[in-house]
């Protein structure tokens, strides 16, 4: 299983890290360039940190924007934390490379476009973690339409959503329905979050 960047940043800023850790049976995994394996090295997890933590410096203490951004960035500092812990950064092969390169590339469009994507390319994030778990067949959590939809084309066997982690939380007996559905609508609200909605 690998994680992609949104699915990650939502679980963190709900302050479900521990919950997601448990749904991968223990770790985390998430690709090369979601984050990096060093900290020395950014990833995109770092990037959403440092959105958040503009954002404070945005607005005043006391504000609810600003506890929003502080709390997010807080989260995501959490997680960042875990790398070599329970929060594993893989690394790509050439050949995974290879894929997530044709995955973004401007001269793949119409490739992309016969695996049933739109026209636009995938983040680098998404496309490293998209190509490692087809090419080792694993479960890829995502929120991104495209992603999920080139990871079946090419013979992804799992693609969950933040949506569907949540319910699985519920169903597992981590999270209280009222709780998981609470905070999934306030990622939607406040973190502008564009999945869909709390059945």
């Amino acid at each position: 299983m690998l994680v992609d960047t949104s699915v990650a940043r939502n679980f963190a800023i709900a302050g479900w890290t521990d919950h997601l850790v448990t749904l991968g049976e223990g770790r985390i995994r998430v690709a090369q360039g979601v984050l990096g394996v060093a900290p020395d090295e950014p990833g995109e997890l770092d990037r959403a940190k440092e959105f958040f933590e503009r954002q404070t410096r945005m607005h005043p203490a006391g504000l609810p924007e600003y506890t929003h951004a502080f709390m997010a960035a807080m989260q995501l500092h959490e997680l960042i934390s875990r790398r070599s812990t329970d929060l594993e950064v893989v690394v790509p092969s050439l050949e995974e490379l290879d894929l997530a390169i044709r995955l973004q590339a401007r001269e793949a469009r119409e490739w992309r476009t016969s695996l049933g994507m739109r026209t636009r390319r995938l983040d680098a994030g998404e496309a490293v973690s998209l190509a490692i778990c087809v090419s080792r067949n694993e479960a890829f959590w995502c929120d991104d339409e495209d992603a999920r939809i080139a990871y079946e084309s090419l013979g992804g066997r799992e693609c969950l959503t933040t949506l569907d982690l949540a319910r699985l939380g519920v169903e597992r007996r981590l999270l209280s329905r009222t709780e998981a559905r609470a905070e999934y609508e306030k990622l939607r609200r406040v973190y502008r979050f564009f999945g869909p909605p709390w059945p």
